[in-house]
């Protein structure tokens, strides 16, 4: 477990090259699309052609759902309730071991009849190099293996900036239906920006060496690390670039949450907000303590985090609200097995809601 936390403590926001996806099948039918064959499964496990060869109707029943295509659906492709995937951030992974990124939490939405798939990109690069791994994979192992015309992208910190590169850069946004950004550095981190500047008497060769090996030991996407590019993309400095170039897209719906620790209510950082404030209060986990207190400088109530992102860094499209969780509690981690005593967040419940709320607006 102390490896888990050596790799999540590099979150400093949100997370030749291996593909993570590639080649394939054309996509199948709407209507020769078996999406049971999706439920309680997991996706690595599924072969394309054992559902090319399914058949069911086009309004298919999955326990008291109907699934029908709405009219405005990619012809190729069925409609919601789309899939989910998970996006993860900054030094993230797919699962080590029994520990998952999101801990436990495609299980528990799959055992409740969604359909879940996790993402493995790049854990040290650029949000648009992640984006283009992000892209394969969506395309060879979500969109081809379900038939679905569109995704549904839940992305923590870093990967949240890859979802929409993806949408916005790589022109992604017929495909995909709803973003739900969680402590996303929108406007950067300051916390990328201090890390980023130079090292006295170390090379970024180096740096991206020790990277490379660290992170070909736990994350599947073997690629070679560029640590400079991943922490410019997080840091306050290029955000506003970045956010130029990456305008939203009419039709993808964009939520956001942010956390707060440090034991701050959040009060008018986290207002206003679709969803009311907890109540529970936050202690920061040990690894992140140091990074809460720097960006706490100044200002304290105005500069409400999670230990690496800012409450109004994490504000985008719609903002949903606070949970009180640090950068690790949002995803589980490390490897929460119940809700936190102080604060009683329960990351289980909160991506349950998420989903809740998605179907409730037709995704």
């Amino acid at each position: 477990m102390r490896f888990l936390a050596l790799a999540l403590s590099l979150g400093v926001s949100a997370c030749g090259s291996a593909d993570v996806g590639g080649g394939g099948a054309a996509p199948p039918d709407a209507s020769a699309v078996d999406v049971t064959e999706f439920i309680d499964s997991d996706p690595k496990d599924v072969k394309l052609d054992e559902v090319v060869d399914r058949t069911v109707p086009n309004d298919a029943i999955v326990g008291d759902r109907t699934i029908a295509a709405p009219e405005d659906a990619v012809p190729a492709g069925r409609g919601p309730p789309y899939p989910v995937v998970l996006v993860h951030g900054f030094a993230g992974f797919r699962d080590i071991g029994p520990v998952g990124y999101y801990f436990r939490v495609a299980g528990d939405l799959r055992g409740r009849g969604e359909v879940v798939f996790e993402s493995a990109v790049a854990p040290f690069d650029s949000p648009a190099a992640r984006a283009a791994m992000l892209a394969r994979y969506l395309e060879s192992e979500v969109l081809r293996r379900t038939g679905a015309a569109r995704v549904i992208l839940i992305a923590h910190s870093q990967g949240g900036l890859d979802a929409r590169y993806l949408i916005s850069s790589l022109g992604w946004g017929d495909r995909v239906a709803a973003l739900v950004t969680v402590s996303t550095p929108h406007r950067g981190t300051r916390v990328a920006d201090a890390i980023g500047g130079r090292v006295p008497g170390v090379s970024d060769g180096l740096l991206n060496a020790v990277a490379t090996v660290f992170g070909f030991t736990y994350n599947e996407a073997r690629s070679r690390a560029d640590l400079r590019a991943a922490l410019d993309g997080l840091g306050e400095r290029n955000a506003v670039e970045f956010n130029r170039s990456n305008p939203d897209d009419p039709r993808v719906v964009y939520w956001s949450y942010a956390g707060r620790t440090n034991r701050r209510s959040g009060g008018e950082a986290c207002s206003p907000a679709a969803i009311d404030n907890p109540r529970g209060v936050d202690n920061t986990a040990l690894a992140l303590l140091p990074f809460a207190g720097f960006l706490e400088q100044g200002d304290p109530a105005a500069h409400v985090n999670d230990g690496m992102v800012e409450v109004q860094s994490a504000r985008w499209g719609r903002f949903m609200g606070c949970v009180p969780a640090d950068h690790f509690d949002e995803v589980g981690q490390i490897a929460h097995l119940l809700p936190d005593l102080l604060s009683g967040f329960d990351h289980l419940a909160f991506y349950r809601d998420i989903v809740r709320r998605l179907r409730a607006e037709g995704f």
